[in-house]
């Protein structure tokens, strides 16, 4: 849905002459697109996470004075426009979710494929990691965040045997997290293989440790504020709470007269999309264009 977003967000300011944001620069996908798509544009690009960071940077000498790269949380988006003096942009696109390279990175804990530290922040410099999180949080606690963000049926066992656990030996590295919760989790024989028992808790606590669900609201409220009269602000989402968030604020700011929904129904990934990278296949676009006044 690459190309899809861009086009709905370039769409009212094809020919350049215009700020854009890419609330979530990750890998420079969009970047790329946008920057080469309209070629006199500049553009904004934010992350929470350093190394994505370094590599906007890097990517702004290939695109001399038109790419501007930023540490920071989308949730703070307007405090960053202040920051370089810009009033309103043209366009804001968010790609929410976690990317493939910070799921493969060694040490950041997103992954239970290979034992690593339990650390799960977008940002390793700011906040509690998973580890301390779990440390210090109780039982129903615990089991409110697997609920919640992981929709997982087991999640007050999870929570138990954490807690049952973390009694022996913090909870420290994803091998430790993954032997409390195995146990707790029980497969049906037709979900046996689809997904692995460990997936939800973790989604959830990564969730929970990056406070994703309010930095999306946050962040949203401040594309709409933010954003011109006539400009768009496009949202790719992977999980279904975030999706909710994304829909539910397009909506109210339809019902306000703030903006009007441009996509009905999200758009989903193609059947090739999908055969390519399987990981797009719970991939949701929306976009609206921001109305005047």
């Amino acid at each position: 849905m690459l190309q899809e977003s861009v086009e709905l967000l370039v769409a009212a300011q094809p020919h350049g002459g215009a700020t854009y944001v890419d609330a979530t620069f990750g890998d420079g996908g969009h970047a790329h697109v946008i920057l080469d798509r309209v070629r006199a544009c500049r553009l904004v690009a934010l992350d929470r996470d350093p190394q994505a960071v370094a590599r906007a940077s890097a990517l702004s000498k290939e695109y001399a004075g038109r790419l501007v790269a930023i540490h920071a949380n989308f949730a703070d988006l307007a405090t960053v426009l202040d920051g370089l003096g810009i009033e309103l942009v043209a366009g804001v696109i968010f790609d929410l979710g976690l990317s493939s390279r910070q799921l493969s990175a060694w040490g950041r804990g997103f992954s239970f494929a290979v034992d690593q530290p339990l650390d799960m922040r977008f940002d390793p410099t700011r906040g509690p990691s998973a580890a301390e999180l779990l440390a210090t949080s109780s039982e129903e606690q615990i089991a409110a965040i697997i609920d919640r963000y992981g929709d997982e049926r087991f999640a007050r066992r999870i929570a138990r045997r954490i807690v049952d656990r973390r009694r022996l030996a913090p909870l420290r590295s994803t091998a430790d997290l993954v032997a409390a919760i195995r146990g707790a989790v029980v497969m049906p024989p037709h979900r046996r293989g689809r997904i692995h028992f460990a997936t939800r808790t973790f989604m959830a606590l990564r969730m929970a440790v990056n406070d994703e669900e309010r930095s999306l609201e946050l962040g949203l409220d401040a594309a709409c504020r933010r954003t011109r009269p006539g400009g768009r602000v496009a949202a790719i989402s992977f999980h279904s709470g975030e999706d909710r968030i994304v829909k539910r604020e397009f909506r109210n700011w339809e019902r306000d007269g703030r903006a009007a929904v441009l996509t009905k129904k999200a758009i989903q990934p193609s059947r090739g999309e999908v055969a390519a990278n399987p990981r797009s296949r719970s991939g949701r676009l929306r976009a609206v264009t921001i109305k005047e006044g």
